[in-house]
Protein backbone atom coordinates (compact mmCIF):
# COMPACT_ATOMS: atom_id res chain seq x y z
CA UNK A 1 0.00 0.00 0.00
CA UNK A 2 2.48 2.69 1.12
CA UNK A 3 4.96 3.32 -1.69
CA UNK A 4 8.20 5.23 -1.92
CA UNK A 5 7.84 8.65 -3.51
CA UNK A 6 10.20 7.55 -6.30
CA UNK A 7 7.83 4.69 -7.15
CA UNK A 8 4.76 6.92 -6.99
CA UNK A 9 6.41 9.43 -9.34
CA UNK A 10 7.21 6.57 -11.74
CA UNK A 11 3.54 5.50 -11.67
CA UNK A 12 2.35 8.98 -12.60
CA UNK A 13 5.13 9.41 -15.15
CA UNK A 14 3.77 6.31 -16.92
CA UNK A 15 0.28 7.84 -16.88
CA UNK A 16 1.68 11.03 -18.45
CA UNK A 17 3.28 9.06 -21.26
CA UNK A 18 -0.18 7.89 -22.29
CA UNK A 19 -2.07 11.10 -21.53
CA UNK A 20 -0.77 14.59 -20.66
CA UNK A 21 -3.97 15.08 -18.69
CA UNK A 22 -2.11 13.82 -15.58
CA UNK A 23 0.75 16.30 -15.76
CA UNK A 24 -0.42 18.42 -12.80
CA UNK A 25 -0.61 15.49 -10.40
CA UNK A 26 2.71 14.16 -11.70
CA UNK A 27 4.35 17.54 -11.07
CA UNK A 28 2.90 17.59 -7.55
CA UNK A 29 4.30 14.11 -6.83
CA UNK A 30 7.75 15.11 -8.12
CA UNK A 31 7.63 18.23 -5.93
CA UNK A 32 6.75 16.12 -2.89
CA UNK A 33 9.46 13.57 -3.74
CA UNK A 34 12.08 16.32 -3.90
CA UNK A 35 10.83 18.23 -0.85
CA UNK A 36 11.55 18.33 2.86
CA UNK A 37 8.22 16.55 3.40
CA UNK A 38 9.12 13.35 1.57
CA UNK A 39 10.48 11.65 4.71
CA UNK A 40 7.58 12.83 6.87
CA UNK A 41 4.47 11.95 4.86
CA UNK A 42 3.46 8.71 3.17
CA UNK A 43 1.54 8.00 0.03
CA UNK A 44 0.26 5.55 -2.51
CA UNK A 45 -1.41 5.69 -5.89
CA UNK A 46 -4.68 4.07 -6.84
CA UNK A 47 -5.18 3.99 -10.59
CA UNK A 48 -5.08 7.77 -11.29
CA UNK A 49 -5.43 9.10 -7.75
CA UNK A 50 -2.91 9.92 -5.04
CA UNK A 51 -3.44 9.33 -1.34
CA UNK A 52 -1.33 11.02 1.35
CA UNK A 53 -1.27 10.18 5.06
CA UNK A 54 0.68 11.43 8.06
CA UNK A 55 1.81 8.03 9.33
CA UNK A 56 2.85 4.79 7.74
CA UNK A 57 -0.25 2.60 7.48
CA UNK A 58 -1.02 -0.92 6.33
CA UNK A 59 -3.65 -2.29 3.99
CA UNK A 60 -6.59 -2.31 4.52
CA UNK A 61 -6.72 1.27 5.72
CA UNK A 62 -9.84 3.40 6.05
CA UNK A 63 -8.61 6.17 8.35
CA UNK A 64 -8.02 9.85 7.59
CA UNK A 65 -6.24 10.55 4.31
CA UNK A 66 -5.82 13.26 1.73
CA UNK A 67 -7.08 12.28 -1.71
CA UNK A 68 -5.61 14.17 -4.67
CA UNK A 69 -7.46 13.80 -7.98
CA UNK A 70 -6.54 15.14 -11.38
CA UNK A 71 -9.56 16.86 -12.89
CA UNK A 72 -10.22 18.29 -16.34
CA UNK A 73 -8.50 21.50 -17.50
CA UNK A 74 -5.38 20.91 -15.35
CA UNK A 75 -7.36 21.27 -12.12
CA UNK A 76 -6.55 19.32 -8.98
CA UNK A 77 -8.94 18.40 -6.21
CA UNK A 78 -7.77 17.91 -2.63
CA UNK A 79 -10.29 16.01 -0.51
CA UNK A 80 -9.54 15.18 3.10
CA UNK A 81 -11.39 11.98 3.89
CA UNK A 82 -11.93 11.81 7.63
CA UNK A 83 -15.62 10.89 7.45
CA UNK A 84 -17.78 8.97 5.00
CA UNK A 85 -20.24 11.86 4.86
CA UNK A 86 -19.13 13.51 1.62
CA UNK A 87 -20.66 16.90 2.46
CA UNK A 88 -18.58 17.03 5.65
CA UNK A 89 -15.25 16.37 3.93
CA UNK A 90 -12.83 19.28 3.53
CA UNK A 91 -12.13 19.79 -0.17
CA UNK A 92 -10.63 22.35 -2.55
CA UNK A 93 -10.33 22.55 -6.34
CA UNK A 94 -7.67 24.74 -7.95
CA UNK A 95 -5.32 25.10 -10.91
CA UNK A 96 -2.79 22.28 -10.89
CA UNK A 97 0.14 24.65 -11.22
CA UNK A 98 -0.53 25.69 -7.60
CA UNK A 99 -0.58 22.11 -6.29
CA UNK A 100 2.53 22.17 -4.13
CA UNK A 101 1.74 25.57 -2.61
CA UNK A 102 -1.80 24.41 -1.84
CA UNK A 103 -0.43 21.23 -0.27
CA UNK A 104 1.67 23.32 2.10
CA UNK A 105 -1.43 25.37 2.94
CA UNK A 106 -3.29 22.14 3.66
CA UNK A 107 -0.48 21.09 6.01
CA UNK A 108 -0.89 24.37 7.88
CA UNK A 109 -4.69 24.31 8.00
CA UNK A 110 -4.84 20.76 9.34
CA UNK A 111 -1.73 21.13 11.53
CA UNK A 112 0.23 18.29 9.94
CA UNK A 113 3.46 20.28 10.43
CA UNK A 114 4.63 23.04 12.70
CA UNK A 115 4.82 26.44 10.97
CA UNK A 116 8.57 26.53 11.59
CA UNK A 117 9.00 23.35 9.53
CA UNK A 118 7.24 24.88 6.54
CA UNK A 119 9.08 28.21 6.64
Amino acid sequence: MISKWDDISTDFEQLCKNNNRYLSIYNLVVSIRDSKYSNHIYGWSSVCDLYIVQNEVKHPYDGPRLLVKQLEDDKLEFRYIDTYITKSQWNRVFDGIHGYRKLEKFFMELHWFYPEFIE
